[in-house]
């Protein structure tokens, strides 16, 4: 279906989070059977706004193991894995998988160029019985200006996508691979990302529903964080944190080219594309206004914001593991839109599928965060509780009075008035 979304002239102002259940025509969702059409409008709109168009997926995956050896003491298996599609592209993947009998869950891991998963991440994994699989997202579209001329944009033309669509659109070729094998469990399928990857894995998660629970890490603006409201963990306001015009600023070729009319504030860069391989690895602070450095500008336009995102998941699990003292990405935002995204999680019935794990520490994907991933998918997968601090959201029990449910934490809807459809 073709939806005419607005052009920035012909949108309000919205200060409240954007209600998720409002439908093309101005009605609201009503019940379950509805959501799926809505789910479909959101993704388009994301797609026009945020993503751009990504190609429908390849009929031709294929996967040839180069290399394999023992490792862990002969626990667990090391492949290489070439991973073929379309019209010759390939990447490669590296997967490490437990040595035992039938399939075993897999975490789908898009990483940076030049890192790979220590042993400690690894033995997390393998402990629980679950394979995990990495891959360097840059293979086929650079972490540059490049992206927007490289293989993957050459091999499909027409398409206004970004790298954070095009990683994510490589994710899914993985778990195309994973798919042919005699090991991968397809109905436990993690898609998991750190930062910009957070932000490809959620991503990946929305328009791939193979993908059963995604965990999304130190993911921030365009991913778990928010574009309206910015906070570090001292609350609204407070902090330097990360905006859809920064964003646009220093990596505009991550993303449509629609978002940067909400969030723009430096001068655009235009130019020539850097020569493959060159990447983008500190912010280029010419061409960003400083004075206006963690301040939004018209992202309160924008028709949808980030636990719109997170509510595309839904009825799919989601874990969005953060850090108090990563200011840059939001953790004041990032509360407010797991909160907000809670309401369709609610409205499908399975309230306890949206996690949010906060720890004390900076910007990082360390072990901390790995074991509430882990824990997390033993409780959706296996029905396993777990001790631990992540936080859920069940359904509110019945309090003994009025006030009893007035002062109950789960009734708070910060940024938002509306609620899921009774």
């Amino acid at each position: 279906m073709t939806y005419a979304f607005k052009e920035k002239d012909a949108l309000h102002r919205m200060d409240e989070l954007p209600d998720p259940f409002l439908k093309p025509d101005g009605t609201r969702v009503t019940d379950a059977s509805q959501w799926p059409a809505q789910r479909a409008y959101l993704k388009a709109m994301l797609a026009h706004y945020l993503y751009g168009d990504m190609p429908p997926p390849p009929d031709n995956t294929t996967g040839r193991v180069l290399f394999a050896r023992p490792c862990y003491a002969g626990r667990a298996i090391a492949e290489t894995v070439e991973v073929s599609f379309g019209k010759g592209l390939c990447f490669q993947a590296d997967i490490i998988r437990p040595v035992k009998e039938g399939r075993v869950p897999v975490i789908t891991w898009n990483q940076f160029t030049g890192r790979h998963g220590s042993p400690l991440e690894e033995e997390i994994v393998l402990r629980r019985g679950y394979a995990i699989a990495e891959f360097d997202k840059e293979q086929l579209a650079s972490d540059s200006m490049a992206a927007l001329t490289g293989p993957l944009a050459k091999a499909y033309p027409g398409y206004g996508w970004g790298a954070i669509a095009m990683w994510a659109y490589m994710q899914s070729r993985l778990i195309d691979c994973l798919a042919l094998t005699d090991y991968a469990d397809m109905s436990r399928i993690v898609a998991t990302g750190h930062s910009r990857g957070g932000k490809v894995a959620l991503c990946a998660s929305i328009y791939d529903e193979r993908v059963a629970l995604a965990a999304i890490n130190g993911s921030g603006c365009g991913g778990a964080g928010c574009f309206r409201y910015l906070g570090g963990r001292m609350g609204e306001g407070t902090g330097l944190c990360e905006t859809a015009g920064s964003i646009c600023d220093v990596f505009p070729f991550w993303w449509a080219g629609e978002l940067g009319r909400y969030g723009r504030r430096g001068k655009p860069i235009t130019g020539q594309a850097p020569p493959p391989g060159e990447r983008v690895i500190s912010l280029p602070f010419s061409a960003v206004d400083i004075g206006h450095l963690g301040k939004t500008q018209d992202e309160h336009l924008l028709p949808f914001d980030l636990h719109t995102l997170k509510a595309l998941v839904a009825p799919r699990a989601i874990i969005t593991t953060d850090a108090l003292g990563d200011t840059w990405a939001n953790p004041y935002g990032t509360q407010l839109t797991w909160r907000a995204a809670q309401e369709v999680f609610d409205f499908l019935g399975v309230p306890d599928r949206n996690a949010l794990h906060m720890r004390d520490g900076d910007h990082a994907y360390n072990a901390t965060d790995w074991q509430a991933v882990i824990d997390f998918c033993d409780m959706v997968f296996f029905d396993e509780e777990r001790e631990t601090d992540i936080v859920r959201m069940p359904s509110a029990p019945a309090g003994p009075s009025a006030l009893a449910a007035a002062l109950d934490w789960r009734n708070e809807r910060l940024h938002f008035s509306w609620r899921r459809p009774c």
